[in-house]
Order: C-alpha cells, then structure tokens, then sequence
C-alpha cells in the first residue's frame, strides 16, 4: 500500500491538463440554493487512513470547495505533521473560476508554519496553500494532501463538517490483516460502515448548512464526527494494545504519567517548605496549590511520536526551571502531595467545552487539558469533591488555572467527562457542576436623582465562584484600563451616556470572591414628560443578561448555572414624589426562576431582583419558551416608576 498511494496521487494529473478528474467532476456538481449568509459549500470532503501493522498511518485527503458569495473568510489548505513522526509527501491545489484557466499550486505555493508561539513549543508544523484575495462566486478551490506519521496510540477522529454545508463526506480506514475497528459516530443518526474485508468507510451526503448563533453549543457538539479505535483481534499481536474500555486508557496513560512524579530529594524539601505551617489536609493542598499556580505555563512539546505529546516533564525538572504546560504543573503539584503524605492522580479533560468528551468512545484523544484529583478524606469538605466507585473521595483541582481557587472549577470543566488515570482502577468520571449559588453575583446600588434627571450612583457588586474569573483573569493579566474599558461599554449601552468615576477592585480569591466598586454618573437617567413627571427605570441598574433575537432558531440554546441577586435604592429629589409603580414580577419556568418588585420608603425608591438560571441545553424546538422568559426579565428591568413633581 506504501508504494500505491503516491503512484495513485501521481496518475490523478495525468488527465489532459494539470487538474484532476476528480476535481472537475467535483466542480460539475449541481449546488442547491443556500441561504445568503453561506458564503462557501464543501461539494467533496474525503479522507483515507490506512494503517501499517509497524503503527504508522498514512493520510489520503481530497477536498474540494465551491464558493457561493463574496467573503475575505476565504477557504485554505493546510497539512499538519511533525517533521519526528512522519513529513508530507505530497500536498497540491487547484483553483477553478467560473471562466478562464484554472491555476495550479505546487510546491512554490506552499508555506511551512511553525505552531510555537512566545508560550509553547511545538515540533508539530503546519503548510498552508492560500488562493489568495476574495475569490468570485462560482470558483472551486480544491487540494490533495498525502502524509504518513507514527502515531502514539490506535485511534482516529475525524469531523464530517465544520459549519458550510457539506455534499459529499466520506471517511475510510483500511486495516492490516487480522485487524478490527469500532467507532463512535457523534451528532448524527447510527450509520453503519461499508466493510470489505478490513476496509471500513463511513460517508454522509446533503449536510446542511449549521448557522452561528449566539449561546448555541460548540460546532463539534453539532456536527457529524466519528471516534475509531483499531487493534488486531490477536491480542497476543504486539502491534497494538487493544483500547476497548477507559481502564485500557488509563493504564496507557498512567506508563507515562505516572513515572515523572516521582518524589526527589529537591521535591521533598520543597514539600516541607510549603507546607511547614499548614495544620490540617486542606491547607497543606492550599499551599502546594498556591505554589503550582504562580509556577509559569510553557509548553514544550517534544518526541510527540512516541507519546511526548501526552508525558509530563520530571516533576523536580519543572521544580527546578519553575515552568511548564498542564501536565507538568499537574505532574509537579502529585509529586509535591505525594511528598507531603497525600496521595493524588492525573485526570485528562477537554478545556474549553463540557460537552465534547464522549463516555461511548475510550481514547485519550478526547482531552486537552490536565488536572488533579486529590484524594482527601471526610474532613475535607469542598464542593468541588466527588465519590469516586474505586478511588474514595476526590478533590478536583485545576492547577493551570490561576483565577481559580481550591474548592473550585473553571466553568467549562463543571459536568465534564473526564478520565483519572490510576491505571487498571482508572475510569471516566463525571466532574462536579457546582451549583448556581456557588456561581451568584451579588449587587447594591445606591443611587442619587437630580431633578433634572441626571444620576449619581454608588455600585458594589460582589462575584462568587466562577462568576469572578474573567474579572480576576483581566485583573492579573489585563493592561490596566482594560476593566474600565469593559464596564464602560457594558453599564453605557444600558444607561446611555455616563462617567465612569471610579472603579476599585477587590479581589479575595481565598474565599472564592471578587469585589468591585464603582462609582458612576448617569447624564440622562430619568425622562421628563410634560415638564412635571419623570420616568425612571431602576432595573437598567442591575446587571444585564441573556437577550434572545425574535428570528427563527436552528441550534440549540445552551445556557450556563447562575444566579443574580441585585438591590437598587435611588433618592428621589424633594421636588417629586413617587406616583406609581411597576406591579411585581415573578416567573419560574423550565430554565429557571425571576422575581422583581417595587417600593416607596419615604424619599427613596427600591428596587429588588432575583434571578437564577439552571444549566441547560435546550433544544430549538424550545427557542420561543426561552425567548419569552427572558423578555419577562427584560421587561422588567426596563419597568418605569413614575414621579410627579410636587
């Protein structure tokens, strides 16, 4: 098969011109009418992975796209690979525009990308073919892409589709002999293989197009994707070790996890150092964790073919240099327990997305990201501890993270799937989803109304839980307007024209709570009517939330666990009193609950809101249940007390 492929790849241009067969007969198919807003459609999306019995694979891709209207977002080809693990041997494309000569790209066209960046290393690289300007409807940019690698574990991904529309996606695996294939297809209904022999593949047609809309889930939650793992039905084969259930994941894992957290002399005494006035369990994880956190994130990705992309660094390595990516940090911080009598394991999760890791499909090509789970005993009560069958109580810890305390973790992680790799007793768990008062803002606000509508006003709003990350992450690592410049544009497009006059943050991240005070002045807060009565919203003083468009929805709606809590009192000026108020509101529904009411307490006006939001997908189906709750809140919000001057 090594030999055939390139002559295959080679004879394909050998069809009267420079341009394939294949990519004509992609160009002649009929495209049906999309929307306007689809500026490209994939016509053919098609991948051959052949496997060779020494673990490499060699990766035959064709694609070809149509464009449909004017876009700067222009399709290009890119060929990742590794210059250790395997290289590129061929990589082409051809442009066809609905009249005149095709182009050809060849090797001058090409461009070699590194991936490293001014915090990660990386041996992995990236050659791109661009088409270059805004290409004019009708043209068909297509490429061909043949490279082989030695790849670290028997399994593959592949996604049908990104967002364009797709006509033809096709996805084949050919096998040695005596070897089998079990695959996972997410997002789509079941579809059985055609299988031939140990040739097995996999093709959808007519894909439509997935529209980009606001609070949807991630695309790879919505497209059609496929997880494969592959093995010899011989499990005496030494070619492979079969990976058919987590605890085989794990135990692959923990051969390369395991060994660099090993505990040295330089890790023990730093382990004493850090923890020599910690009275209990928890304020020893406290110290060891405060110390990983500040350790600097640098990724150095090496030996990738022969699992480098999965093993950490020596745990008194990334000691001694105080840098290293996720699994160092995590690596360091298990050594640094281990050290100190506490027993911990690696656990391998997807950043990012708490819905991409699939329980049916066992790989490691799942996750992203690693953590730590600590194994802490019943005097440790935090919420972010779960029961694990095998292992005991675990304490879920993200080190990387430096917004994020002990006790909690980064919202995308919460109700995850994620492998806690302790070898043969390893196994996929659910991480815990804190609950919404864990995640609340908090917020008081005392206001002063001039009588010519103008407003002065006092905010302090307090953040909890994951609620405060972004404001903690901007305060560490933001330049230093840049929190100003966030809460001037969010309070000004509710408030119209203001001064931001002060803004003060408190951060008290041991507790798991960022403060923030501020002071602003509101040019036209109250709307005078007929010279005598004056119309003030104090609900656009609370924070603001979901809006939903009133146009039809294709995705589902994801909304995330929280819960506001908002307290607004406004001095009315002695030349009005108040003369009516807003009746009180209160909604609970499937996706949550809200609560708003109104009074008058001698020269003041009270504004109070609650409201609390369940973490949720909801399907499109639901879009006008979920459009209309939130309009209720908005509504309210927006509810007027009228005054009338005395």
């Amino acid at each position: 098969m090594k030999a055939i492929l390139p002559i295959l790849f080679a004879a394909a241009l050998m069809a009267g011109d420079d341009v394939p067969a294949w990519v004509r007969d992609a160009a002649a198919q009929q495209t049906p009418v999309y929307p306007a807003k689809v500026a490209s459609v994939t016509l053919l999306d098609d991948e051959t992975l052949t496997i060779q019995t020494d673990g490499r694979q060699i990766t035959h891709e064709r694609v070809a796209v149509k464009m449909l209207q004017h876009t700067r977002d222009v399709p290009r080809a890119e060929c990742f690979y590794n210059p250790k693990a395997g290289k590129v041997r061929e990589f082409q494309a051809w442009l066809l525009p609905p009249s005149g000569k095709p182009t050809t790209f060849g090797k001058n066209s090409i461009v070699d990308h590194s991936l490293s960046s001014i915090d990660e290393y990386d041996e992995e690289r990236v050659k791109t073919i661009e088409p270059g300007g805004d290409l004019t409807p009708g043209t068909v940019f297509a490429w061909e892409i043949l490279d082989e690698e030695k790849t670290p574990f028997p399994a593959d991904e592949h996604s049908f589709q990104d967002t364009d529309p797709v006509l033809v996606s096709s996805y084949t695996l050919t096998l040695p002999p005596g070897w089998v294939a079990i695959a996972s297809l997410f997002n789509h209904e079941a579809l059985q293989p055609q299988v031939s022999g140990t040739t097995y593949t996999w093709e959808l047609r007519n894909l439509p197009w997935i529209e980009p809309e606001a609070h949807s889930p991630a695309i790879y939650t919505l497209a059609p994707r496929l997880g494969v793992n592959y093995y010899p039905e011989d499990p005496a084969t030494p070619a492979a070790r079969p990976a058919k259930k987590w605890s085989d994941v794990s135990a692959w894992s923990a051969a390369l996890y395991d060994p660099p957290a090993s505990v040295t002399d330089a890790i023990r005494a730093k382990s004493a150092e850090l923890t020599a006035g910690a009275a209990t369990e928890l304020d020893k994880i406290r110290a060891i964790a405060a110390f990983v956190q500040k350790t600097n994130y640098v990724a150095v990705e090496i030996n990738l073919a022969r699992g480098g992309g999965y093993q950490p660094h020596a745990a008194d390595q990334v000691l001694a240099r105080h840098y290293g990516d996720c699994k160092d940090k995590a690596t360091l911080m298990r050594a640094l327990l281990k050290a100190a009598g506490i027993d911990s394991y690696a656990v391998a999760i997807y950043a990012r997305d708490r819905q991409y890791v699939r329980p049916e499909w066992p790989s490691p090509y799942q996750f992203n990201h690693a953590i730590v789970a600590v194994r802490v005993s019943p005097e440790t009560k935090l919420p972010s501890v779960i029961d694990h069958p095998k292992l005991g109580r675990l304490l879920i810890f993200d080190s990387t993270s430096q917004v994020t305390p002990v006790g909690n973790l980064p919202e995308d992680e919460q109700g995850s799937y994620a492998l806690v790799i302790a070898g043969l007793n390893g196994d996929l768990a659910a991480m815990p989803l804190l609950p919404p008062e864990l995640n609340r803002i908090e917020s008081v606000t005392d206001g002063q109304l001039k009588p010519d509508g103008s407003l002065s006003a006092q905010l302090r709003r307090q953040y909890f839980g994951q609620s405060a990350s972004h404001l903690r992450y901007i305060t560490m690592f933001g330049q230093a307007d840049e929190l100003r410049r966030t809460f001037e544009a969010s309070l000004s497009e509710r408030l119209g024209g203001l001064t931001l006059d002060r803004i003060e943050p408190v951060d008290r991240m041991a507790d798991d709570q960022f403060q923030l005070n501020m002071d602003v002045t509101v040019k036209q807060f109250g709307h005078m009517l007929q010279g005598r009565l004056l119309m003030v919203a104090p609900g656009t003083l609370a924070r603001g939330t979901y809006r939903f468009p009133a146009k039809p929805r294709t995705a589902p709606v994801r909304l995330s666990a929280e819960k506001f809590q908002d307290s607004v009192s406004i001095a009315v000026p002695v030349q009005f009193k108040v003369d009516e108020l807003p009746d009180p509101v209160k909604v609970t529904g499937a996706y949550g609950s809200f609560s708003a009411q109104w009074k008058a307490e001698g020269d003041k006006i009270l504004f109070q809101q609650s409201l609390e939001l369940k973490d949720t997908i909801a399907p499109a189906a639901d879009y006008a249940k979920i459009r209309a709750f939130f309009d209720q809140v908005e509504s309210a919000r927006n509810s007027s007390v009228v005054l009338v001057r005395q």
